[in-house]
């Protein structure tokens, strides 16, 4: 993210914040980043941020908390039967969050970070997150991230979940279910490659290639003159052979049908 050149005082800030609602100066257009913790996803939104016409938002949580307003509200018939107008009032408390947030003026379009794992999404319930983001915003854009099993596992391995809750709650998952979720989230990407407003980025190209997929995910959003992306150095995997032979038998159905879709610059 961008540091400001100087200070703005909270009051003026918020006679900003306040104005550029009342006369709409705010970003009309939006971008989820998801995929696969650790695939990437971070990496993104830091390079996005840093661009003049983007407002970004490193995992608000509004989408999610949004998704799991609509799930229970189809719960009960009285809501369901209202499902459009439910969706439009989802719709506006996450937009009303992002101008009420951030200093926008001069932006177009608004980029929040949303990786699928386990401690934001309990069930989870990767699809259905997706399929409610369209439902809130349907004109969004979707980068989805995918990364090597190997390194995103080993990345995904190293950390602790949970910071992030109000009640912190520091846990590791087992490998079987670092597996399974970079398993779910490859099928997702296989779901949705060729959907309408959905561009993979894949680590590989990314890192090997950054002028070009720069260019190619700048194209995808409608950015002009942006600052390519720069490539940070990446961890060493140190998996064990068992553990190693494990994971690639583990994921070799889905990297296989990921390569038959095009989807093989991951490393």
């Amino acid at each position: 993210m961008r540091t400001p050149l100087f200070k703005i005082h909270p009051y003026a800030r918020s006679i900003i914040l306040n104005l550029q609602k009342k006369i709409g100066l705010f970003p009309r257009e939006f971008c989820l980043i998801t995929g696969s913790p650790r695939s990437g996803t971070s990496a993104l939104v830091r390079w996005l941020g840093k661009q003049k016409q983007i407002s970004a938002f490193p995992e608000s949580r509004i989408l999610v908390s949004s998704h799991r307003f609509l799930e229970e509200a189809r719960r009960f018939q009285n809501l369901e039967k209202e499902i459009g107008r439910i969706e439009s009032l989802a719709r506006k408390l996450a937009f009303d969050y992002y101008i009420d947030s951030r200093l926008s003026l001069g932006k177009r379009l608004i980029v929040d970070k949303e990786p699928l794992e386990p401690i934001a999404f309990p069930l989870r319930d990767y699809e259905k997150f997706i399929i409610n983001v369209r439902k809130i915003i349907p004109r969004a854009k979707i980068l989805f991230a995918i990364r090597d099993p190997l390194a995103t596992i080993w990345s995904m391995s190293r950390r602790t979940w949970g910071e992030s809750l109000t009640e912190p709650q520091r846990r590791r998952f087992t490998l079987d279910e670092y597996i399974e979720d970079w398993n779910m989230c490859a099928e997702l990407v296989l779901e949705n490659c060729a959907a309408p407003n959905v561009y993979i980025v894949q680590f590989g190209r990314l890192i090997n290639d950054p002028a070009n997929e720069s260019k190619r995910i700048f194209d995808f959003l409608g950015i002009r003159g942006g600052a390519l992306f720069e490539p940070r150095e990446t961890n060493e995997i140190n998996f064990d052979n068992k553990e190693r032979e494990k994971i690639l038998t583990a994921v070799a159905g889905q990297v296989e049908k990921l390569r038959i879709k095009g989807i093989k610059d991951l490393s």
